[in-house]
């Protein structure tokens, strides 16, 4: 019996060669691929420079449906992504409030002013979160660098008003809700506080009248 020879294919052998057309076939695939990656290069080029605005529009819009927590991790997001500016931190403290995470709004607060001292918004919540944590000495430093302002408001004038009167300095804080009257008349809270601070001060028939104002506005 003939036992069958077995040869081995050289790696010559099996290098078969590939037709022309084949060979074109490959080559128009490669193209395309490499015009594919450039063009997902390109893409994800322009994607990173808009990025930014991007998340901070989302952060914009999660914020005005009052979805406050989750506003605040893209405004986390765009910090870390090296965008900071004080409106930046202005609202990322807006939306921290609105979560009870006052430490953190102070500090964006704090962070917006120091990036632009015209921010008169800035100092204005940090004299209140003084207030709401019954620090009024530092409520009164904050308030009254605002009250100073030829465009003083009513709040900032009220809310001094009363930072002076748990200080018991209840002649300035006279002052200042006299003055938040002179803005703005109607409320009835001023007037309501204005006759707390006289009862304080043994001022019975000072208080009366503007008890009695307080009842008159909140009847209207």
């Amino acid at each position: 019996m003939v036992k069958k020879s077995v040869t081995k294919e050289s790696k010559k052998d099996q290098a078969v060669p590939l037709t022309l057309r084949t060979q074109s076939f490959f080559l128009k695939l490669r193209g395309c691929l490499d015009g594919l990656v450039d063009a997902y290069c390109s893409l994800t080029k322009i994607e990173s420079g808009q990025a930014k605005d991007l998340v901070s529009k989302k952060a914009a819009a999660l914020m005005s449906r009052g979805q406050y927590g989750k506003a605040i991790d893209q405004y986390n997001k765009l910090i870390s992504m090296g965008k900071e500016d004080a409106s930046l931190y202005y609202d990322l403290g807006i939306c921290c409030e609105r979560e009870g995470m006052d430490e953190e709004a102070e500090e964006a607060y704090k962070k917006a002013y120091e990036m632009d001292k015209t921010r008169a918004d800035a100092v204005y919540r940090l004299g209140l979160l003084a207030i709401k944590k019954d620090d009024s000495k530092t409520a009164v430093t904050y308030l009254s660098a605002l009250a100073r302002k030829k465009d003083v408001s009513f709040d900032t004038l009220y809310n001094l008003g009363v930072a002076h009167d748990k200080l018991k300095d209840y002649e300035k804080a006279v002052d200042s809700f006299k003055k938040a009257i002179a803005i703005e008349s109607n409320y009835s809270k001023v007037h309501k506080r204005l006759g707390y601070t006289y009862e304080a001060m043994g001022k019975r028939e000072d208080a009366m009248e503007c008890f009695k104002k307080a009842m008159e506005l909140e009847e209207i």
